[in-house]
């Protein structure tokens, strides 16, 4: 239904544009391309086709309603962000192709401590973990997820059972919502960062990102996910786990653990040589595929590569750039603007909690992936309302990410209810404890944390 009445009225709007007809107090070229963007953001909300697919339809109507310029348009082609991407699906195919993700879970999942506790605890560090090792939450999920079911059974827990859940909704909350605070980890941080780079010039680094985001929200999503699973979920284990004897390393996962802490080192690094994340990647993938190398096989690349998430990213890039081309940021924008200014914000912790408020409406609306595709745009004109940098306006987008109170917000935590057959109910509960524990506890202290560094003031 929403996406069918997002249709209906991204139809009116492009009727009424290429009639000549002013609507909503803005002129018909507008009209056209709000039309797109309405169209656009149904399809992403609901999910009714795949969200790369909604790309390509954005790309293709923009280009061929002529609502921005191609260079605008294709502009996540440009974007370091999605060569970023490139060398994470490459990197993440080598480390499931190799074995080296299971080896690497497999043992923690062996050295797990006693109790039900200890499983979560070892399951959300494993998570935690991959975070910083392989750079797509998917890959991630598709890696966790089915060991948390295997660790339940060994634990005694049955399909379907609080126990088994609360390992299985460890698993995909630890892999993904941490990882909003490391750069090359999840999708949004790579749209808001090549979005910044584009719009306003604004590069953030590795060690930037994750000084001013992880020490608060990184640690606490991991802490939460943990205390709140064991909360709504525990039970005790009805038989003891045994530990496997460990198997050695093959040569190729050798290599590949070489390749991985290599470029781990150069991303925490790169203020010291000022090589982008993303070229760093972009060298460990070819690298892995090299001739020799005996990683992975060059043919892997064309044809067992996922290229399904470069669409999406360089989609979402492309509709932020267009929504500032086309001066719907700047529409939308004014209406923010004159909201701030009517409210006399002045106060920098209520400037803090307008932009969180905003922040989690959008990525309600739009889900998380997509939602920096509307935030960065608006970044100018807030900052101009707020008094505060663009810099600052963009980095309060984070904790809205990592503070989710719905599943369907963050596609891996879906993924993750569909590999452990968990009802969306039990999710939905647990997320919203944890929403409201983040935002009545732990936003409060990010606010202090960033403002001690130097953000979040005008």
């Amino acid at each position: 239904m929403i996406a069918l009445l997002t249709s209906l009225v991204a139809i009116g709007l492009l009727i009424a544009g290429q009639s000549g007809v002013s609507v909503l107090d803005v002129d018909p070229a507008m009209s056209r391309a709000l039309g797109v963007v309405i169209f656009t953001l149904g399809l992403w909300i609901t999910g009714v086709v795949p969200e790369f697919f909604t790309s390509l339809l954005f790309l293709f109507l923009s280009s061929l309603l002529a609502i921005a310029p191609p260079d605008v348009v294709f502009s996540g082609f440009y974007s370091s962000a999605l060569w970023l991407i490139f060398g994470g699906l490459v990197l993440g195919h080598a480390v499931t192709q190799s074995g080296l993700g299971d080896w690497l879970v497999h043992r923690l999942a062996a050295l797990s401590a006693p109790g039900y506790l200890g499983a979560l605890t070892t399951i959300a560090l494993a998570g935690l973990l991959l975070s910083f090792i392989v750079p797509t939450a998917i890959g991630r999920v598709v890696l966790m997820a089915p060991i948390a079911v295997h660790l339940a059974k060994r634990l005694g827990f049955q399909a379907g059972s609080n126990g088994q859940a609360g390992l299985v909704l460890t698993a995909g909350m630890s892999t993904s919502l941490p990882a909003f605070t490391i750069l090359p980890s999840n999708v949004p941080n790579l749209v808001m960062s090549g979005s910044a780079e584009g719009l306003y010039g604004v590069t953030f680094t590795y060690s930037d990102y994750f000084l001013v985001n992880f020490p608060v929200l990184g640690l606490f999503s991991c802490a939460a996910t943990i205390a709140l699973n064991w909360w709504f979920f525990h039970e005790p284990p009805e038989q003891v786990t045994t530990v496997d004897e460990a198997e050695p390393l093959t040569a190729p996962q050798v290599r590949l653990t070489v390749v991985l802490a290599f470029t781990v080192l150069m991303w925490i690094t790169d203020y010291w040589y000022g090589i982008a994340p993303a070229w760093v990647a972009m060298g460990a993938a070819l690298f892995c595929a090299l001739p020799g190398v005996g990683i992975i096989p060059v043919g892997d690349l064309p044809q067992k590569i996922n290229i399904a998430p470069i669409f999406f990213v360089a989609g979402v890039i492309g509709f932020g750039a267009a929504v500032a081309a086309t001066g719907i940021s700047t529409w939308a924008g004014g209406s923010l603007v004159a909201m701030f200014h009517q409210a006399n914000l002045t106060n920098n912790i209520a400037i803090f909690g307008a932009l969180t408020a905003i922040g989690s409406l959008v990525a309600v609306g739009t889900t998380v992936p997509t939602a920096p595709g509307v935030m960065t745009p608006l970044a100018g004109q807030l900052a101009t309302a707020t008094g505060w940098s663009v810099e600052s306006v963009l980095l309060a987008q984070v904790q809205t990410w990592v503070l989710v109170p719905f599943p369907y917000l963050v596609p891996p935590l879906l993924l993750t209810l569909s590999i452990g057959r968990i009802p969306s109910g039990q999710a939905v509960r647990l997320l919203l404890c944890y929403f409201a524990l983040g935002i009545l506890v732990f936003a409060p202290l990010h606010f202090v944390w960033v403002r001690w560094l130097g953000y979040f003031s005008g």
